[in-house]
């Protein structure tokens, strides 16, 4: 999978704010009580009790590890007019013991006839019993141990909801309606298609067959073997075998499709299909497949295995992107690019998330995790490996800048939660697996690969993962043969030193003071502590072993690495004279880092000679810290008091997660404070807006575009008249055809502030721009309206009409949700249409249904309205027991946003009153 990042959605709103994907950047106070976390989870332990008294959760079966499949031939005949499916497999099995029946999976199948032959036996009168997403076939007399054959007969339909082999709809060049048949089998839905054993660990070769009408094309994970007439108008498509693999990374598509193509070095033919009319589009994804499946294969010390590697853009997509091996499918927006229409941002989100899933061909499908415990084996890696891939091969985009922006920002919001969870998390029930992609499972897994490889050196990190990937290809593994790996490659104990990381929540904050000065060195006491957003205590005195790390100026010299593996410590690093000294070089550890008054004083002073991902860091770390109240609000608005010539889109945005966070709380409570508050960010930002300029200019790069955005934005956002009145006039003058990288923000400051003419003008382009990335900017724009009847009659537009994408709508909301009103409006429909919820959003187990939830509710500040939330879902009568039990971590995690919201304002409102009287507002 890949997942967007919740980073990227707020830019394209034209806001900084790295919010949830499944997990957000949470406010926090100064003065925290320890019962705080208490009572949040006694709350929610009430509604999941309310949930669970009336309907016991049942556990979750797993498949008998004695029956095994080694080879399915499946036929498959779906319509693309009436949506029917039928179908036909053949299973081979390795029966391990006598059994007196086998159960596989089947999620809403017509079971037909089953057969099963062995050796001895041959059994036609075969007893079925549907069960929940499995069958039982019970054959007249117990199969003996040995091999078997088992054939089944079904039929279903081509599925909604962007899950199994279901149908996506889009217009057609000629505007007409067309349908498009593709998978999304990951994680248990494979069932949905055809009976199978759907575990990731029982893995089997494929022989696909398609049944398809003869105007349309097929595709598979394998090349095409031949193609035969079948009556008037089908055709019947056969596929060479696949690898031995998982039954999560089988796919299909049908369609009317095009496409463009290229070959590797090692004679990989690599295509990018489309709809019609769009296959140009497709040329920046091709170039970078091509160099990616080379680059990997080099890297790795293990060539791309198939002989052929798809990328298909798929008009209704539920993630981003799924490496199903040799057919990897797409959002629209996720592959394809438009010179003047996409970007820089785009484009730099298209190329990793090309390299994400075909790092995936490696981590995933050539070795897949056993169970769904180790899904951050597969994600964490390749959300590692798109990084270094586009950073050793396109330097443009400075990408460890945006790594650090995105990844690092993204992991940490989620991770200082104390409902967050380990990186390895216990899955027992796969179908409640949604909310665990979330940044843990893709941020910080990445971060942590990222803080490994940079303490090992590229050159060990390698080694390791070569021998992981050699050791274990067309098999399955877990962490620890990946720490085996890595030791070995190392000498050293990774696993000891790794498992820390990954089997408990949370991450360091390590607090450093200088307690004494000898010669040319000064000591520095070291301690480390869980960090927590809301500032209370860790009662598991969490430790981990933290590659301690220094930079030290005003040369920016790198010290020795360390590992501080107790509590407390001691470090000597030698200096000259009043050279700074910064913790946790390059930004490369996974942990936070608060200095005493002498150490914070001099990194401020000094700040500017500090390297981007330094400056970065500490300006995040500055945020972090005064939200947990180990800083003061006036210490994070004198670093931003100092920043009016930055001009770095990173730092900036370090700093602009806590203006916009400061604002929001502020808009929610005290009016006149905001209105001064407002007046000393227009003070710091203007400056900034007139270095860079309104217009692109040549020598700008990949990331002055995204820095313009988010200052215009962030400037119109705080009311300043003379950038909204620029705005207007922007679009007014330009439309549609805005410069790419500031459409966002300028759309947006059209919705907020413009005319019923201004919303009409955008609507138009939401309908006729036909292009993915203006058509969301345009739909977010307009669900930012402080209109109420137009909100009215948007929301209806897109939740009722149907005109708006489901797997838009999360995408929608967080845009209704970033004005005061609209997170009021947003928070009211959702839980008045909660029935039409469910049904667009595919159920509360499904991550849509948990974005949705956790943006219309996360942004509130209030007591009150923590209660209300927990009172909704003990209440609301469109909701099952089994549906509210299935929201339990991301109840608690909204619930204990909103109760640490509350107390940003009251904690720090003194001192950002006599911060900004000071300075005169």
């Amino acid at each position: 999978f890949f997942v967007d990042q919740t980073t990227a959605l707020y830019m394209l709103v034209g806001v900084a704010r790295v919010s949830l994907l499944v997990g957000r950047k949470v406010l926090g106070s100064l003065v925290v009580e320890t019962r705080l976390s208490h009572s949040t989870d006694r709350t929610l332990s009430a509604v999941m009790a309310c949930a669970n008294g009336k309907a016991p959760k049942t556990a979750y079966e797993r498949l008998s590890p004695l029956i095994k499949p080694s080879h399915y031939k499946l036929q498959l005949t779906p319509c693309l007019k009436t949506f029917a499916l039928t179908g036909k497999v053949e299973i081979e099995l390795d029966i391990q013991k006598e059994t007196p029946e086998i159960k596989l999976h089947s999620d809403g199948l017509l079971i037909k006839k089953v057969d099963i032959k062995t050796a001895a036996q041959n059994f036609s009168d075969v007893r079925s019993e549907l069960g929940k997403e499995m069958i039982t076939l019970t054959p007249t007399a117990p199969l003996a141990a040995g091999k078997a054959t088992l054939s089944i007969e079904f039929s279903g339909e081509l599925r909604q909801h962007m899950k199994g082999f279901y149908r996506s709809v889009y217009k057609g060049e000629d505007g007409q309606e067309k349908i498009l048949a593709s998978t999304q089998f990951e994680s248990t839905f494979a069932r949905l298609a055809f009976p199978c054993f759907d575990e990731p660990a029982l893995k089997a070769k494929f022989d696909v067959e398609l049944v398809v009408d003869k105007t349309l094309t097929a595709l598979s994970n394998m090349n095409v073997l031949s193609e035969t007439p079948t009556g008037d108008s089908l055709k019947t498509v056969q596929f060479a075998t696949t690898p031995i693999m998982s039954t999560y990374l089988l796919a299909f598509a049908v369609g009317e499709l095009e496409y463009i193509e290229a070959t590797t070095k090692q004679g990989t033919i690599v295509r990018v299909y489309t709809v019609p009319g769009k296959k140009a589009q497709g040329q920046f994804s091709l170039d970078i497949s091509k160099r990616a499946l080379e680059w990997y294969g080099e890297w790795f010390a293990i060539p791309y295995a198939l002989p052929k590697c798809d990328l298909i853009a798929v008009p209704d997509f539920h993630m981003g992107a799924m490496e199903n091996w040799g057919l990897v499918t797409f959002r629209e927006v996720a592959l394809l690019f438009d010179p003047v229409k996409t970007s820089n941002r785009q484009k730099g989100y298209i190329a990793l998330v090309v390299a994400h899933e075909l790092a995936h061909l490696w981590f995933g499908d050539l070795v897949t995790m056993y169970w769904w415990t180790d899904l951050w084996l597969k994600e964490g890696f390749a959300s590692f490996m798109e990084y270094l891939f586009v950073g050793h091969n396109y330097e443009e985009y400075k990408i460890w800048l945006r790594f650090a922006r995105d990844e690092i920002t993204s992991g940490m919001n989620l991770d200082a939660l104390r409902n967050s969870h380990p990186i390895e998390v216990q899955i027992d029930n796969p179908n409640e697996l949604d909310e665990i992609y979330d940044s843990i499972t893709y941020s910080k897994s990445n971060c942590v690969n990222r803080m490994l490889c940079e303490y090992l050196g590229e050159d060990t990190f390698q080694k390791g993962l070569r021998i992981y990937l050699a050791r274990h290809s067309y098999g399955n593994a877990s962490t620890v043969d990946l720490w085996n790996a890595h030791s070995e490659a190392s000498g050293q104990d990774i696993a000891k030193m790794m498992s820390g990381w990954t089997q408990q929540m949370g991450f360091p904050l390590i607090t450093v003071k200088e307690v004494k000065r000898e010669g040319g060195s000064r000591v520095l006491s070291l301690h480390q502590t869980r960090f927590i957003v809301d500032g209370s205590k860790d009662e598991k005195n969490s430790k981990w072993m933290v590659p301690i790390t220094t930079l030290i100026g005003p040369s920016a010299k790198r010290g020795e690495k360390t590992i501080l593996a107790e509590e407390e410590g001691t470090i000597t690093v030698a200096v000259e004279g009043d050279d700074y000294i910064k913790l946790n070089a390059n930004t490369g550890g996974f942990y936070r880092v608060a200095y005493d008054g002498p150490l914070f004083d001099s990194l401020v002073k000094a700040f500017h000679t500090l390297p981007p991902l330094d400056r970065f860091g500490f300006a995040s770390d500055c945020f972090a810290l005064m939200v947990a109240g180990r800083y003061s609000a006036a210490q994070f608005l004198s670093l931003v008091n100092t920043c009016s010539t930055e001009t770095e889109y990173a730092v900036w945005g370090a700093l602009d997660d806590g203006l916009h966070d400061l604002a929001t709380v502020l808009a929610h409570s005290d009016a006149a404070l905001k209105k001064r508050f407002d007046a000393f960010v227009v003070k710091a930002l203007v400056p900034v807006l007139e270095k860079i300029g309104w217009e692109a200019a040549s020598n700008d790069d990949s990331q002055r575009g995204q820095l313009r955005s988010q200052v215009i934005s962030r400037l119109a956002r705080s009311g300043h008249q003379e950038t909204i009145q620029a705005g207007l006039s922007l679009f007014s003058s330009k439309k549609a055809d805005l410069n790419s990288d500031v459409r966002g923000a300028i759309f947006g400051i059209a919705a907020r502030n413009g005319t019923d003419e201004h919303f009409s003008q955008l609507k138009n382009i939401y309908e006729t721009c036909g292009f993915s990335e203006v058509e969301r900017n345009s739909m977010m724009a307009m669900a930012q309206t402080h209109d109420a009847t137009r909100r009215e009659t948007f929301f209806t537009y897109a939740f009722k009409e149907n005109k708006v994408r489901s797997q838009d709508l999360a995408f929608m909301v967080a845009a209704g949700c970033t004005t005061r009103e609209g997170q009021e409006y947003c928070w009211d429909y959702f839980k008045k249409e909660q029935p039409l919820m469910l049904s667009k959003l595919g159920g509360t187990q499904d991550s849509l249904y948990q974005k949705v939830l956790k943006f219309t509710a996360e942004g509130f500040c209030s007591e009150a309205k923590a209660k209300e939330v927990e009172s909704f879902f003990c209440s609301c009568s469109s909701l099952t027991p089994e549906a509210v039990s299935a929201l339990d971590r991301p109840l608690k995690q909204v619930t204990e946003t909103i109760r640490v919201n509350e107390r940003l304002l009251s904690a720090n409102a003194k001192s950002m009153d006599k911060f900004l009287s000071a300075k005169g507002f």
